[in-house]
C-alpha cells in the first residue's frame, strides 16, 4: 500500500467525435479495479471536427503525459490519431476501430460509421423515456391506478436501494413501479389483482440495513437512535417483508454489499 503522495498523477484524456460517453463508461468501470489509483485527471475532448483539432489534443497530450482514450468513428481520424500517437510515443487506446473491423469482417456488413449513433433519437430512445416517466411516477408508492402496465414491481423495506434499481433498469427501457414494504401500511388492493405482474423483493440483513440508516440519520442532521435505525424495528419490517414476498410469489433478491448493476442484471434475466 501507498499513501496518496507516492501514488503517481494519472492524466486521461477522452477523445470523441461525439460527446465520449462511451469511452467515459469503459474508463469507470476499469478504474474500479484500481481503487487506490486516487490522483486521476479526466479531460474530455468531444466532437472533434478535423484532423487538425485532434493532433492539438494529441499535442497536449503528449505534453501533459497523458493516456489518450478514444471512441472515434471517422477512420481517417482513427489512422492519423493512431500514427501520430506512435511516432510520438503517447499511450493511445481506440475503443472503437478494432471491433468495428472484427465485426464487419464476421458479418460482411458496412458500418454506418456515424458519429452519436448511440443516442440518435430512435423508438428505444422514447422508450426509455417513457420508461423513466413511469418510474418517477410509480416510484415510492406515489400512485397505483396503472401499476398493471409495469414491467416489473419492486419491493422492499426502506434502504435496500428500491428506487436506484428502479431508475438504472428505467434508464434500460423497463417501466418499474416500487412499493416501500411498512408493517402499518397495508399492500394496495391493485397489485394483488394484477396476477400477470413480475414482483421482486429486495432484502438485506438487519446489521446492513442498520448500518445505512445509521448513516442516513447523520446526513439528516438527527443525533442519537431512532425508531428508523432500530435494530429491532429493522427485524420487524424484514419479517413484515417476507410474509408479503411469499403472499405475492416475488423472487426475492438479497442486495447486501450487491451493486446496482448487479441486482439489475438478476432481474433482467426475468424480463
Amino acid at each position: 500500500m501507498f499513501n496518496d503522495n507516492d501514488r503517481t498523477q494519472l492524466t486521461l484524456f477522452v477523445v470523441s467525435d461525439s460527446i465520449g460517453e462511451t469511452a467515459q463508461r469503459m474508463i469507470h468501470a476499469t478504474l474500479t479495479q484500481f481503487p487506490d489509483v486516487t490522483r486521476i485527471e479526466i479531460k474530455k475532448f468531444p466532437f472533434i471536427k478535423n484532423q487538425d483539432e485532434l493532433l492539438n489534443v494529441l499535442s497536449l497530450a503528449k505534453a501533459r503525459g497523458a493516456v489518450v482514450i478514444t471512441t472515434l468513428v471517422n477512420p481517417e481520424f482513427n489512422i492519423k490519431g493512431q500514427a501520430y500517437a506512435q511516432a510520438q510515443q503517447i499511450p493511445y487506446v481506440d475503443y472503437m476501430s478494432d471491433l468495428i473491423s472484427i465485426i464487419q469482417e464476421h458479418t460482411n456488413c458496412s458500418p454506418i460509421l456515424e458519429s452519436g449513433a448511440l443516442r440518435k433519437l430512435d423508438d428505444n430512445y422514447f422508450k426509455r423515456i417513457e420508461a423513466m416517466e413511469y418510474s418517477v411516477k410509480y416510484d415510492d408508492g406515489k400512485h397505483f391506478t396503472d401499476i398493471g402496465e409495469a414491467d416489473a414491481l419492486i419491493l422492499g423495506v426502506s434502504r435496500t436501494s428500491k428506487t436506484p434499481l428502479s431508475m438504472y433498469l428505467a434508464n434500460k427501457g423497463y417501466k418499474i413501479a416500487n412499493i416501500p414494504l411498512v408493517p402499518e401500511v397495508d399492500i394496495p388492493d391493485e397489485v394483488f389483482r394484477n396476477k400477470n405482474l413480475k414482483v421482486f423483493g429486495l432484502t438485506a440483513s438487519p446489521t446492513y440495513i442498520l448500518n445505512i440508516r445509521t448513516e442516513r440519520v447523520k446526513v439528516l442532521g438527527l443525533h442519537g437512535p431512532t425508531d428508523y435505525n432500530s435494530v429491532d424495528r429493522i427485524k420487524e419490517e424484514l419479517m413484515y417483508a417476507e410474509e408479503i414476498f411469499a403472499k405475492l410469489n416475488a423472487t426475492v433478491i438479497n442486495t447486501e454489499f450487491k451493486s446496482i448493476e448487479e441486482s439489475a442484471f438478476y432481474i433482467e434475466k426475468f424480463l
